[in-house]
């Protein structure tokens, strides 16, 4: 008899501390290693700043294109009207599109102020999208925007020219022969 009381008493006390826990604000599926590995993904993806998740290449060439206005300071009227001149050109956007496409850069950037020190976290996710001739008009769309009303500045002549050594390392690394498929 002693040895069912001994077991009731511990099956009691396991169940108060479970219930204890559960208060306290334990959850007992926390220890469930898939879901701790899913919840780390979710949190690595949309954790962070939503700059560094840009994988479309006309996203990274408007923020690039308004991060090299804004290393002269605060955008001039001047300078916004003719980004959205490109941006409906280039990227042959109509006013609409072209004016959210300013909107939406300008909101992802408006905390930073000097993107060179991010640069390889905002291509990361991109670089492989991009063709060279897309890196060579947003580099030359950079340069255009730098020099509208004044020579670069030193700012973004470091900015243009990280972009293009990034270009470069980027499409060095690419295979020139892609692997044929046999069959």
């Amino acid at each position: 008899m002693h040895i069912v009381l001994g077991a009731l008493s511990a099956i009691a006390g396991l169940i108060w501390a479970l219930v204890a826990l559960q208060r306290s604000g334990f959850n007992p599926a926390s220890l469930n290693p898939f879901l701790w590995y899913r919840r780390s993904q979710w949190r690595k993806k949309y954790g962070t700043h939503p700059l560094y998740n840009l994988d479309d290449p006309m996203d990274v060439a408007a923020v690039l294109i308004l991060g090299t206005a804004k290393c002269e300071g605060e955008i001039s009227t001047e300078q916004k009207r003719t980004v959205l001149e490109m941006f409906e050109q280039e990227f042959k956007l109509d006013n609409d599109a072209a004016a959210d496409l300013l909107l939406a850069s300008a909101h992802l950037i408006r905390d930073d102020v000097y993107l060179l020190d991010r640069l390889d976290k905002i291509l990361a996710t991109s670089c492989k999208q991009f063709s060279q001739a897309q890196a060579a008009s947003t580099l030359a769309m950079m340069t255009r925007i730098g020099t509208l009303e004044s020579p670069l500045n030193e700012e973004q002549r470091k900015l243009i020219a990280a972009t293009e050594k990034f270009f470069e390392n980027a499409f060095r690394r690419q295979p020139q022969w892609a692997p044929e498929s046999r069959q």
